[in-house]
C-alpha cells in the first residue's frame, strides 16, 4: 500500500515541486504531532517520519529538482525499511528482540575499552632493552620454532651488460666490511636490486621469488649450495647464502625480536590493567562505595 501511495504522488506532482509539496502541504494541513509540535511527513503502521528528520538531508546550493529527488529517495527508503522492521518485530519472539541488555553491555564495554586504552597510553612502559629481549628469548627458546626455512644472504641483480662482473663475484662472498661497502657502492650505481644486510634473516621462499630458481628440495639445496650465479635474457643474479636455519629448528633471536616485543608489551598491558582494576576495587571498598543486599 505505501508503494502505491508513493507512485500516485510521483505521477501527479512534477518532480521539481515535490519538495515544496512535502514541506508545505503537510504544514497547511496542520498535521501536528506531539513530538515538540513536529510535523508528520509519512507513516508506516504506527511509526511516523517527521519534518525535523529531514533537516540537513539536502546540502546548501542543491537545486530544487535535485533536492526533491534526494528527499523522495530518503522517504522511499525510510518507508521500505519501516515495513521490513515491522515484519521483523512481529515475527521475532520476546527473547530474540530483547536487545536492551546487549546494548547496555556493549556500551559498557566501549567505555571500559576507551578508558583502558587511555590508561595504557599514559602509564605503559614501552622501553624494551636488548638485554630483556635476550633474557626472554633464552627462557622461552623452545617456543620459537621456525615454520619456514630462513636464510641470511647477499643478493645482487644486475643487467646483463653491467661492468666488472668478476669484482661482484669476489666481493659478494667476502666477510670483510670494506668489501661490503665497495659492493654496496657498486650496486647503487649498477644494480636493479640487491640485499646486503649481513644480520637480516629472510624466509627462503621470499628470496626464491627474486631469482629464476626453483629447487625441488629446499632443504637439500640449502645444505649443498652457498653461492649461485644465474642469468636470463635481461639480468644476471648473484646469491651468496651466508647462513640458514631449517624449518622446525630454533628460530634466531633477531628473527623473533618483533614477536618478543609484542609478547612483552601485551603482558605489561594486562598487568597494568589488572593492577589498576584491583586498586580501583580496593579504593571502592575503603570508601564504602558499594554494598550487596
Amino acid at each position: 500500500m505505501p508503494d502505491q501511495i508513493i507512485n500516485k504522488k510521483k505521477s501527479s506532482i512534477p518532480g521539481v515541486l515535490l519538495l515544496v509539496f512535502i514541506l508545505s502541504f503537510f504544514s497547511s494541513c496542520h498535521l501536528i504531532d506531539s513530538r515538540r509540535g513536529d510535523e508528520r511527513i509519512a507513516r508506516v503502521y504506527g511509526k511516523y517520519l517527521y519534518k525535523s528528520d529531514l533537516e540537513g538531508l539536502v546540502a546548501p546550493g542543491i537545486s530544487s529538482a535535485d533536492s526533491a529527488v534526494i528527499v523522495k529517495r530518503y522517504i522511499d527508503n525510510w518507508i521500505r525499511q519501516q515495513i521490513f522492521l515491522y515484519q521483523a518485530q512481529a515475527n521475532l519472539n520476546s527473547e530474540m528482540i530483547n536487545f536492551e541488555r546487549k546494548i547496555e553491555d556493549y556500551r559498557n564495554s566501549l567505555y571500559i575499552f576507551a578508558f583502558e586504552n587511555e590508561l595504557i597510553t599514559q602509564k605503559l612502559d614501552t622501553v624494551i632493552t636488548p638485554e630483556l629481549l635476550e633474557e626472554y628469548y633464552e627462557r622461552h627458546q623452545n617456543e620459537f620454532k621456525l615454520r619456514d626455512h630462513i636464510v641470511r644472504v647477499n643478493f645482487v641483480k644486475l643487467p646483463v651488460d653491467a661492468p666488472n662482473i668478476n669484482q661482484v663475484r669476489r666481493l659478494i662472498r667476502s666477510d670483510d666490511e670494506e668489501d661490503m661497502e665497495r659492493l654496496e657502492e657498486y650496486c647503487i650505481n649498477h644494480a636493479a636490486a640487491y640485499f646486503l644486510e649481513p644480520d637480516a634473516w629472510f624466509i627462503f621462499t621470499d628470496i626464491l621469488r627474486e631469482v629464476p630458481l626453483n629447487p625441488s628440495n629446499h632443504e637439500s639445496f640449502l645444505r649443498n649450495n652457498r653461492f649461485v650465479e644465474l642469468n636470463d635474457q635481461y639480468y644476471r643474479y648473484f646469491l651468496f647464502i651466508r647462513d640458514y636455519r631449517l624449518e622446525g629448528s630454533a628460530s634466531p633471536l633477531t628473527f623473533q625480536e618483533e614477536n618478543i616485543k609484542a609478547i612483552i608489551l601485551n603482558h605489561r598491558k594486562q598487568t597494568l590493567i589488572n593492577e589498576y582494576r584491583q586498586k580501583l576495587f580496593m579504593d571502592a571498598v575503603g570508601a564504602g562505595a558499594f554494598e550487596i543486599f
